[in-house]
């Protein structure tokens, strides 16, 4: 993941396309994981590439523990103040991937997986962290013929190999801000339940 984003941790909070970026992903999650039996209040979230924490701050808001990673000093710095601010206690900072946990109910990407020397390969990964029956989602731009981003089937295709099931790619939301329209993917699916009965060798 490129390590260059310590230059726009200072403000970025302040920019009004991060804030809004980050509520209509928040609500997006929230549409996501409607039906599926995950309940945010309780539940056991990485964010990864949390950035300065706007979407992990919405996640504590609804009372789930966070393990928030990204390879930024600068923007964990952002967090941690802030978690040192609110007392929050239901929020862990880490450069490392392999410091989270496993078992986790969900686990959310916003705008890094296209970031990502190996997008499918962390995928994977991070599929491991789930709990059977666990969500990944991930929001993305949509790549056009000259922009970067993540086309629909990369995305499908990395999910599938990850392991997951019931993959869904589609628009994730339309928000103006700042003069601009963003209209990013959602890519999300679950890791299979094991069956029932299923002996173990």
């Amino acid at each position: 993941m490129d390590d260059g984003w310590d230059r726009y941790a200072d403000g970025w909070d302040d920019h009004e396309g991060a804030r809004a970026y980050a509520r209509a992903a928040f609500a997006s999650l929230e549409s996501v994981l409607d039906g599926t039996g995950i309940v945010l209040g309780g539940a056991q979230v990485v964010d990864f590439g949390c950035g300065t924490g706007l979407l992990t701050e919405r996640l504590v808001d609804a009372g789930s523990e966070v393990v928030a990673v990204d390879t930024s000093p600068a923007m964990l710095a952002v967090l941690e103040a802030k978690i040192d601010r609110h007392g929050w206690t239901t929020v862990t900072t880490t450069a490392e991937l392999a410091d989270s946990p496993s078992g986790n109910d969900l686990i959310v990407c916003s705008s890094v997986c296209s970031f990502l020397d190996d997008y499918p390969g962390t995928a994977g990964q991070l599929t491991a962290l789930l709990r059977p029956g666990g969500v990944f989602i991930q929001w993305d731009w949509e790549r056009s013929e000259d922009d970067h981003g993540l086309s629909r089937s990369e995305v499908t295709d990395a999910l599938r190999s990850a392991g997951l099931e019931r993959v869904e790619v589609e628009t994730a939301f339309e928000v103006e801000a700042e003069g601009q329209t963003m209209r990013p993917l959602v890519g999300h699916g679950r890791r299979p339940v094991e069956p029932v009965g299923r002996r173990l060798s």
